[in-house]
């Protein structure tokens, strides 16, 4: 890239892109390089507009009343984004496989707007919220819940399934329209009570309506809701100013061996064991107690290895620990699947004596 630019993609995708005549370089050929983008990628909308205006996207007061429909008239989020503009959003950038980062997640509208555009694409988008406010659970993940598995409601629940602005061209290729109009109606019919269409401020809208007196049934999707404990500072542990207890510690060290967030219902800290991940035990000796940690009872021996080894002999154990009186070549030559990883713990000398 030119002085003060950057790869937008990683360089080996774009010279595969390139390779592949995805790549346009303007008419002149030496522009700005471009990736195309195609119908038959699965985007319908592919165009950023700079300008996105109420009839396109709604607005505030829509997206109140939508999160008061679903939480209930005591929601007290008063700023929820609308559930069509970030649809919006979704439909420009990303694709069927994207993961979505909203890290900044309110009242969960990005999670709501993922899941109603792989309901309507058959798509496998995944969402990452993060939110630090109280109302995380109960407002947060609670709309998600709801709109997934389902919600009490009354009154009519109406989703968007189509918007086409009208324009000269549109007129003159009207049959095309027409014909995604009916593929859309073959599509979600089935899904509602009416497939209304109107025409408004220059724009054909399809909609699905379903009058709903008891339950809004679920559009789909699972989530996953984690809550963060007590930072583990690592100076502080090293200077012995905090010692984290068990979970805390061992929740940081699996996740940092296994990429995986640990199973709290696997722990069982009496036997020094995290969980497991695929073929992998993960096992932590470690008590909250300085004393404790600096005597030998702290250091895995090889018999303890062999115990622990013992509990699964087809597959490996990582044993974390602040100290050890075997090598790992002692274990390799015994036939003991454990490897070492130490703890970080340099202040913790074993009194050998």
């Amino acid at each position: 890239p030119a002085g003060g630019r950057h790869w937008s993609l990683p360089e080996d995708v774009f010279n595969r892109e390139r390779d592949a005549g995805r790549i346009y370089f303007g008419k002149s050929g030496n522009a700005m390089p471009t990736v195309k983008a195609y119908l038959s990628d699965g985007r319908d909308k592919v165009i950023a507009r700079t300008w996105w205006p109420y009839r396109s996207t709604g607005g505030n007061q829509d997206a109140k009343k939508e999160v008061l429909g679903i939480l209930g008239e005591d929601c007290e989020f008063i700023t929820p984004k609308p559930t069509r503009l970030v649809r919006r959003v979704l439909d420009i950038a990303t694709h069927p496989q994207s993961i979505v980062l909203d890290s900044f997640s309110g009242s969960g509208t990005t999670a709501h707007a993922v899941l109603e555009a792989n309901r309507q694409d058959g798509g496998n988008r995944r969402f990452i919220l993060v939110e630090m406010e109280a109302y995380a659970d109960r407002i947060t993940a609670e709309r998600v819940r709801r709109v997934s598995q389902g919600y009490s409601f009354e009154g009519k629940q109406k989703t968007e399934l189509l918007r086409r602005r009208i324009t000269w061209s549109t007129l003159k290729g009207i049959g095309k329209l027409l014909d995604e109009v009916q593929k859309t109606e073959n599509l979600h019919g089935h899904e509602w009570d009416s497939i209304k269409k109107k025409v408004k401020d220059e724009e054909l809208i399809v909609t699905g309506e379903r009058a709903v007196t008891e339950r809004v049934e679920g559009i789909g999707g699972s989530f996953t809701y984690c809550t963060l404990g007590e930072p583990v500072e690592l100076d502080k542990v090293l200077s012995g100013e905090t010692l984290p207890p068990y979970d805390a510690l061992g929740a940081a060290l699996f996740h940092m061996a296994t990429n995986r967030a640990l199973d709290q219902s696997q722990l069982r800290e009496s036997d020094d064991y995290l969980g497991r991940v695929d073929e992998q035990h993960v096992w932590l000796i470690y008590r909250p107690d300085l004393d404790w940690l600096k005597s030998p009872q702290a250091a895995l021996t090889l018999s303890r290895a062999r115990e622990i080894a013992e509990t699964d002999t087809k597959s490996k154990h990582l044993v974390f620990a602040p100290a050890r009186y075997v090598s790992q070549k002692m274990l390799a030559d015994e036939k003991v699947p454990v490897e070492f990883a130490p703890l970080p713990f340099a202040l913790y000398r074993i009194d050998r004596s």
